[in-house]
């Protein structure tokens, strides 16, 4: 792999824009979203962990900051939403921006990590409940450190251990993304004459197969097959569409950077990764619904970058099927970059643009719990273009969260699709001190 590095001014920004946009998200409490309230009311209700067993470790590191504050007798829920959207939103930005950081040495690996973050971004940041918002990253990040062309130092090898262990436990993807990272890493193990570089890619090894086993027992015995089931639908559907035809997209725009320079293909293939980008970013549906529907084939983009970087990382050590020179030496392709770059913004942007419906919508539905008694439907109280928090079931699960005090009143859904308590005993899912401050 030649050829100067990605410009450093260039990767931060795109860094800038995940992060950024991912901490105004948790300052508005988006992780309340969908089923974000629920898993509050039970992580403050039990002080424990709570997720699957298969995803045990992933939840683990995503509830951190909320769970550690509760145990030190935090009782704000404001603040605690924050900490909350802290492991859900902030985390799994900052891991893409160390991978898109690691990707630099190379214009396609920096291309692909990029424009894969903003595409995983854009399409689920409104169900960052889901485990794989943090899961699909910490996959990217192992693979592009595997895919490093210099031998491993010892903060490789601290980044690369961190991240292959929780993944452990985070995601039933596992089981396909842990048998491609335990054989890529046992190969580089083996190749490599570096202490810290072998005993990083064994360790990555180990926990990835062990990944594999956790997925399959945890699928096997715990939820996972139902949400396997919801994700493989809406894959086969290939719903919500954009995020397909932003896939196809990132695929045109990686192949003309491929191709040598002055070819017609490369230049018909960059049109049609623009016009695909653009269609998809038009197309964005940023809605918890939305996002829900895409968590399937937004984890997908971890099994195919990966594959993507493995070929890069074996193609350098296999000269005939060694990439066209255009591909490594882009010297002459740099204005390129302005592609992930304005993708990466516009998916991010879309998001913050529908944040603010979102955000008038949970101030309305907590002036509606305050102002309500006992138990009360929430289509009775909340106008119906107020109603973007509104997710089924979780009506009560929100009601407690966004209460001002402990004699606020109990919003309910008028016909739930699961029941997780029973709305008059509400109460008893909380202490009364824990109350919403704004």
């Amino acid at each position: 792999m030649t050829g100067r590095p990605v410009s450093l001014p260039v990767v931060l920004l795109v860094c800038a824009l995940l992060v950024a946009t991912a901490a105004v998200m948790t300052l508005q409490s988006l992780a309340l979203a969908a089923d974000g309230s629920f898993y509050l009311v039970r992580i403050l209700g039990t002080e424990e962990v709570f997720g699957p067993n298969g995803r045990i470790l992933g939840n683990a590191v995503r509830q951190a900051p909320a769970l550690i504050a509760a145990r030190s007798g935090v009782t704000d829920t404001h603040a605690l939403s924050i900490l909350l959207g802290l492991g859900q939103l902030v985390l799994p930005a900052v891991v893409w921006s160390v991978a898109v950081v690691l990707s630099r040495a190379q214009v396609l690996a920096f291309t692909a990590v990029a424009m894969t973050a903003g595409i995983c971004a854009g399409t689920t940041w409104f169900f960052n409940v889901s485990e794989s918002v943090l899961a699909t990253p910490l996959t990217v990040l192992v693979g592009v450190l595997l895919w490093q062309p210099f031998p491993w130092r010892w903060i490789h090898v601290v980044l690369a251990a961190s991240a292959s262990t929780v993944l452990v436990a985070s995601y039933e993807t596992a089981a396909v993304t842990g048998a491609v990272l335990a054989l890529w890493a046992g190969w580089r193990a083996h190749e490599s004459r570096s202490q810290p570089d072998r005993f990083g890619s064994a360790i990555v090894a180990f926990a990835s197969a062990l990944s594999v086993v956790a997925a399959i027992v945890g699928a096997a015995t715990g939820k996972g097959p139902s949400n396997a089931q919801s994700s493989l639908y809406f894959v086969l559907s290939a719903d919500p569409w954009p995020l397909y035809v932003a896939f196809v997209g990132v695929a045109a725009v990686i192949f003309a950077l491929s191709w040598p320079s002055g070819r017609v293909a490369r230049w018909a293939s960059l049109g049609a990764g623009v016009a695909c980008t653009a269609i998809a970013v038009g197309g964005l549906q940023t809605t918890p619904v939305a996002a829900f529907q895409a968590r399937g084939g937004a984890a997908l983009a971890g099994p195919f970058l990966l594959l993507f970087l493995w070929w890069l990382w074996a193609q350098s050590r296999w000269p005939k099927a060694r990439l066209p020179r255009a591909a490594v030496d882009h010297a002459r392709s740099r204005w390129l970059l302005v592609l992930p770059v304005a993708f990466v913004s516009a998916m991010l942007l879309a998001n913050l643009q529908a944040l603010q419906g979102w955000s008038r919508s949970l101030e309305a539905f907590r002036t509606e719990v305050d102002r309500a008694s006992g138990v009360t439907r929430v289509e009775d109280v909340l106008a119906s273009g107020r109603r973007q928090v509104v997710w089924d079931w979780t009506s009560s699960s929100l009601s407690l969260i966004l209460r001002g005090d402990a004699d606020a009143g109990i919003l309910v859904d008028r016909d739930p699709s699961f029941v997780p308590f029973p709305p008059r005993s509400a109460r008893d899912q909380l202490a009364d001190d824990y109350t919403w401050s704004p």
